[in-house]
């Protein structure tokens, strides 16, 4: 089972990097687990998938826009 407090952690990382991560990864699909990016692109299946083959769960997925972080799924 995942750790619940460790995804909250991804979530402020995710938040205070954010602009960082617009820099680097806008308009990608980013998978984020224990403060680090594990896969990033445009296609949300390969991204999810590779994220999952990486470190199999607890892992977030976020679609990087310009303005403001929005979460689009959390695996637990």
């Amino acid at each position: 089972m995942v750790e619940i407090s460790r995804v909250v952690k991804d979530f402020g990382w995710l938040n205070a990097h954010y602009s960082e991560l617009q820099e680097r990864y806008l308009r990608m699909y980013v998978t984020v687990k224990d403060g680090r990016v594990i896969a990033y692109g445009k296609d949300f299946g390969k991204v999810y998938d590779k994220a999952k083959e990486k470190v199999g769960e607890g892992f977030i997925v976020d679609y990087i826009l310009s303005g403001e972080p929005f979460i689009l799924k959390v695996d637990l």
